[in-house]
């Protein structure tokens, strides 16, 4: 019995040890109104006002002002952002709309989120003589 109550002692602060980091590294680096409904991964997001917080190097959480909707991946590098350079990136596909990039003076570099598997069978799909990939960049307040 004595032993249960120690290892569920030791679970419990390991796990504190390891979540105080977590919530304490969260550190909100751009907010956006986006004005259309879009896409992270596998993930469809609605149009509305968002967060993007930092939650290491290159792990992002993107969550709705009223926290009802978000997503957290991991991007890669994508290059360094210049002094003025904030701004959420997004790809448009036909009627759909992805997010590509997220840069940020803050963190001095780029992020680029992989491409989704729906954005590439749609890219495909697309390929006619009309067809293509509109940027789309949001300004960021």
């Amino acid at each position: 019995m004595k032993r249960n109550v120690i290892g569920a002692l030791m679970t419990l602060i390991v796990a504190f040890s390891i979540a105080v980091p977590v919530v304490q590294a969260q550190q909100t680096i751009m907010t956006a109104n986006v004005p259309f409904a879009f896409s992270v991964g596998d993930k469809q997001l609605p149009a509305g006002a968002y967060a993007v917080r930092e939650n290491g190097p290159r792990q992002t959480l993107i969550q709705s002002a009223d926290s009802a909707n978000s997503v957290l991946s991991i991007y890669y590098y994508a290059g360094p952002s210049r002094a003025d350079e904030t701004k959420l990136v997004f790809h448009k596909v036909g009627d759909r709309y992805f997010l590509a990039e997220i840069w940020t003076s803050a963190r001095g570099q780029g992020l680029a989120v992989p491409e989704s598997k729906l954005e590439k069978e749609m890219r495909a799909s697309n390929s006619g003589p009309q067809s293509g990939v509109e940027t789309m960049i949001v300004a960021l307040r």
